[in-house]
């Protein structure tokens, strides 16, 4: 399985690139529920290199890993692996940036379902990933 979604955004490609990196507190829907701390979600951090942490911050203090960054290529490309937090293995979000027209194109991909047991919950990541986007084009 591989989730595969495509956005245009009206950004010169570093600009977008550094808004999906460096910005991603500032427009990730946490608080429409994509978070792993629910009422108590507060911030997200993705940091800016490799082996750097994607995790989120909640109200009371407390961290929870998402992933850690493996590829970090500004201004066209980062990968980070991605894991709830009951599952057994990690998936991997792949995010490229490419100048298209009068802005980027953003291509996201989340891959590496067959590592995880069919036990485990998968969410509606489709729909999740198409939420994500839309706030990050706004």
């Amino acid at each position: 399985m591989i989730i595969s979604k495509s956005i245009f955004v009206k950004r010169p490609q570093a600009a977008a690139f550094r808004h999906f990196t460096a910005d991603i507190g500032r427009w990730w829907p946490l608080k429409e529920g994509l978070t792993f701390g629910g009422e108590r979600a507060n911030e997200l951090f993705l940091e800016g290199r490799v082996g750097g942490r994607f995790f989120e911050r909640y109200t009371d203090g407390e961290e929870q890993d998402v992933g850690r960054v493996t590829a970090f290529e500004p201004p066209a490309r980062v990968v980070f692996t991605w894991r709830q937090p009951n599952w057994g293995a990690d998936t991997q979000v792949e995010v490229r940036f490419a100048p298209e027209a009068d802005g980027t194109r953003v291509t996201l991909e989340h891959t590496g379902w067959e590592a995880l047991p069919e036990s485990a919950p998968r969410g509606n990541y489709d729909k999740g990933w198409d939420l994500v986007l839309s706030r990050f084009a706004a």
